[in-house]
């Protein structure tokens, strides 16, 4: 075997190796487990549980949070909606998650969001905000400990609010 191909034997192993991630929009990348929560039993938001319950109605609220680990320590949340779509994400770690992964289709708008405020503001540092009314997102930290989260306005379920997705 040459050695091209025994190199793209190799990266094409490890390209299906990868981890996958969840994407803003889409089917959510990683089983609902165990550990995962439901708004509707314990969600890891007691506020969001405690108006929920006193609505008298756990099912204006579904959605799902499913956590996962990623290999750098970064823990990512995402908020699957019944539709089995994940509406939301939110992360705190030592890195930052990949954003053009997690954004999926939505980084562009993100990039040019990120692109307008800068050439407004002069430049930037800090924390990168976009709110607009099909994607909000929020990020900010420092080295060693970043946050942020990232959703659609337009698909949050009936009862849930931004305030919601921490």
């Amino acid at each position: 075997m040459s050695q091209f191909r025994i190199l793209a034997v190799t990266a094409a192993s490890f390209a299906l190796a990868a981890p996958a991630y969840a994407a803003l929009g889409g089917a959510p990348t990683y089983p609902v487990t165990a550990s995962s929560t439901s708004a509707g039993a314990a969600n890891q938001n007691s506020a969001a549980v405690a108006r929920f319950a006193a609505s008298g109605s756990a099912a204006s609220a579904s959605y799902t949070v499913s956590q996962t680990t990623l290999p750098s320590g970064t823990v990512v949340s995402e908020y699957i909606g019944a539709g089995n779509t994940v509406f939301a994400l939110s992360w705190e770690g030592p890195t930052m998650p990949p954003l053009k992964t997690l954004l999926a289709t939505y980084f562009p708008t993100y990039v040019q969001a990120l692109t307008d405020a800068h050439a407004t503001q002069g430049g930037g540092y800090g924390p990168a905000v976009v709110h607009q009314s099909a994607l909000v997102v929020e990020t900010g930290g420092h080295m060693g400990a970043f946050v942020g989260r990232a959703y659609l306005p337009q698909a949050l379920p009936q009862g849930v609010s931004a305030d919601d997705i921490k």
